[in-house]
């Protein structure tokens, strides 16, 4: 049905490409990326060996109800052998000396919070666990590690994904003073708490020589802030007096939305995809499984090629007037027509406002396109099926795991079953973090195998 060389070498000019072939029309679909890596390496990044997972120090806010359900979320990104930190809890659990062998090889050691019964909480009707959920931050920097560039701290039901995370720290220098995290996507969500400060939920990261002023401090900062709701605003609070402000890092994600999410993942930023949460109050990501098997099967990406996964690119193909947009590792929808890019990108609203009430409620800090609620005229969505990699590059395959019983003509692309996707794995230099763009691509029609494989090579040599 298609074919292209596994022998070919490229110029001095790097180029990605992703060959996109749709199966049962014979329709084959090619996309490349294209994009010149430097190799110039200044500032910081000559003084010290790259960030690794071995450099950053875990502090996980749990309590003693919910580490029993949650656990299975920090299982799924957790890696005992690279990975340090803790999981605090209330009190040491009453299993704790009987714990089986597969958690306490796969799952980060608790710690016992210390009292904060001497600390004052007068915000009405909220929850004092927050000034113990606060003091994580000081208690993981008491453990004393050494080597340390970060502490990253998060929620039990928080999802981070490791190798993007360590990518996303590595372009900032952690000698400085970093408060690096997101804000919410609710746009009375922020104004409730702040614009400036990192939602927990979504995880947060302080370079170490921040992290260690913070903790000698922190306690004393506390007693100043007995009015205010919940943990992340007293340490928000507590950095402003440092003379420090969050930088915003889109790879984070809050999450608080409900409902299907796809919008928000298919149009995910051009960043790498640091985390995720509230897995409870979100349709599971990909259809017909549960929560923790949809992660499981995101993962199968995250595995192969974490750096690309939901990352969205747009292709048009000029001979259907399709257009194609492909979030690698999730999703390939293909619209019946052409779409102009700045709509192709938008978030599609397919989720449901985190609170209920209208008005504010509904308002998002992102930028978003009203979700049709016909669902025959949206554009098809061919989820992530299967991923694996070979000597000549990945291949992954989406199908459709939902059927909309709409009718379609012979030019529709509901006719196809299934979509393949080959590509070289990313990584992305510091350059490329620091300033990035989004893959540009290329669409051809299937074509006789000679003149198919004579036109790669005119494109390979084009870029």
């Amino acid at each position: 049905m298609y074919a292209y060389r596994n022998d070919y070498s490229l110029p001095e000019v790097w180029s990605t490409f992703i060959r996109v072939s749709v199966i049962r029309d014979i329709l084959t679909v090619w996309i490349m990326f294209k994009y010149k890596l430097t190799c110039i390496i200044d500032g910081f990044q000559d003084l010290y060996p790259p960030t690794s997972l071995e450099h950053i120090v875990f502090g996980i806010a749990s309590n003693d109800k919910s580490w029993l359900s949650w656990k299975e979320y920090v299982r799924l990104w957790w890696r005992p052998r690279e990975m340090r930190g803790c999981v605090f809890l209330e009190s040491t659990p009453p299993n704790a000396t009987t714990v089986n062998q597969a958690d306490a090889s796969a799952l980060p050691p608790i710690c016992v919070s210390g009292d904060t019964s001497r600390f004052r909480y007068t915000y009405r009707n909220g929850l004092r666990s927050a000034i113990r959920v606060a003091r994580v931050v000081s208690e993981t920097v008491a453990l004393n590690h050494s080597n340390v560039r970060w502490f990253v701290f998060g929620d039990d039901d928080t999802v981070f994904f490791p190798e993007n995370l360590v990518k996303t720290l590595s372009k900032y220098d952690h000698g400085l003073w970093y408060y690096i995290g997101t804000n919410s996507e609710s746009y009375k969500q922020n104004k409730f708490f702040a614009f400036e400060m990192a939602f927990g939920g979504a995880g947060f990261a302080i370079s170490y020589p921040l992290a260690k002023v913070l903790a000698k401090v922190f306690d004393s900062c506390l007693e100043r802030y007995p009015h205010l709701y919940g943990s992340d605003s007293r340490i928000q609070s507590c950095l402003a007096e440092l003379g420090v402000s969050l930088t915003h890092e889109p790879g984070f994600h809050q999450m608080d939305v409900r409902g299907s999410v796809f919008g928000l993942l298919a149009s995910h930023p051009i960043r790498p995809l640091v985390s995720l949460h509230h897995g409870e109050a979100m349709d599971p990501i990909f259809p017909k499984m549960t929560p923790i098997k949809a992660l499981e099967h995101l993962f199968k990406a995250v595995s192969i090629d974490s750096q690309r996964v939901m990352q969205q690119t747009v292709c048009y193909d000029r001979w259907f007037s399709w257009t194609i947009s492909v979030s690698w590792g999730y999703a390939v929808q293909i619209f019946p027509h052409n779409v102009f890019l700045p709509d192709a990108i938008r978030t599609q609203e397919t989720y449901i406002p985190w609170r209920k009430g209208g008005g504010i409620n509904d308002l998002y800090v992102m930028d978003t396109l009203e979700y049709n609620p016909d669902p025959c005229r949206r554009p098809p969505v061919f989820f992530l099926h299967d991923v694996s990699s070979g000597r000549s590059g990945i291949r992954s395959t989406y199908r459709m795991m939902t059927s909309d019983n709409c009718t379609f003509d012979m030019a529709s692309p509901r006719k196809l079953e299934e979509i393949r996707v080959f590509s070289q794995k990313q990584d992305l230099d510091h350059k490329q973090l620091q300033a990035p763009r989004r893959q540009c691509c290329d669409v051809l029609p299937p074509l006789p195998a000679l003149y198919w494989k004579l036109l790669y090579e005119n494109v390979v040599m084009k870029s």
